[in-house]
């Protein structure tokens, strides 16, 4: 019997009544672009500036803008005008160093210590997953960029061998350091074997896992992988009851927690 339920995981994102979590899941499981009209709800979603928040003042964050650029990839959306707004947005950001910072304004709001500008902490794990997307929509040396990504990330190694801060900055460094300086360079492979000595599943949720399954898929990793394998193992038994995977953050976050778990475990073969 397969572990993971996808007639219970699509009923229940149904259930949820929003149309782009929906296109993003049919998407994922039949490699296929969505109607024009989710494509416009999400046009719709953009601030004056370029990017995107999910408050309903004209104010973008770097993060938001992300978790976006997220959802074009599952989209299938990876070029044309949307795309290119989205990412001159992003380009628009980045510091003289090559790293990114939180958008100042999003102090306004009262912002979770991850979105906190200025901090050390933010501006790794923005720069990491920036320096990420960037690759993935192969965007890796825009024009106009004001310096290198993974020199900002390397200046920032600690004695353990991750990157300073949050665990999504090693995880999205990932990437950076696959495309440069390469996945056979000591800084790649030293960071992925601090990723690997570092993971325990038992304190990750869905989130999380599903984060560090996006990055290993993209910094070259395959379902051979013991790093992947036990990963994938963790993430398909936390399958609820009612079809959905769960985040740590709360109930309202369950169909994107959903969603990203199918695609993880669909993209290495699980399902």
């Amino acid at each position: 019997m397969p572990l993971v339920d996808l007639q219970k995981a699509s009923t229940f994102i149904g259930s949820l009544q929003d149309r782009i979590l929906k296109a993003r899941l049919e998407s994922v499981m039949h490699n296929q672009k969505p109607k024009k009209s989710v494509f416009d709800a999400l046009e719709e979603m953009r601030k004056s500036d370029g990017g995107f928040a999910f408050w309903d003042e004209d104010v973008s964050s770097i993060t938001t803008t992300l978790n976006i650029v997220g959802w074009f990839d599952d989209l299938f959306l990876r070029s044309g005008a949307a795309v290119d707004k989205t990412f001159e947005f992003l380009l628009s950001f980045q510091q003289e160093d090559g790293g990114w910072d939180e958008v100042s304004d999003v102090i306004m709001f009262d912002p979770p210590p991850y979105m906190l500008p200025g901090k050390t902490s933010t501006r790794t794990w923005l720069t990491a997953c920036c320096a990420h997307w960037f690759i993935r929509f192969g965007r890796a040396e825009p024009p106009g960029a004001k310096g290198c990504p993974a020199e900002f990330l390397m200046e920032n190694v600690t004695s353990s061998g991750l990157i300073t801060g949050y665990r999504y900055a090693s995880w999205d460094a990932l990437v950076m350091f696959d495309y440069h300086p390469g996945p056979d360079s000591d800084v790649f492979k030293n960071l992925l074997e601090a990723v690997r000595e570092n993971f325990k599943p038992e304190i990750h949720d869905a989130v999380d896992l599903a984060w560090l399954l996006r990055c290993l898929r993209d910094a070259g990793l395959d379902s051979g992988s013991s790093l992947v394998e036990r990963a994938l193992d963790a993430l398909e038994r936390m399958q609820q009851a009612n079809g959905s995977w769960s985040s740590a953050e709360g109930a309202e976050y369950s169909g994107m927690t959903t969603v990203d778990a199918i695609r993880v475990l669909k993209d290495f073969g699980r399902i």
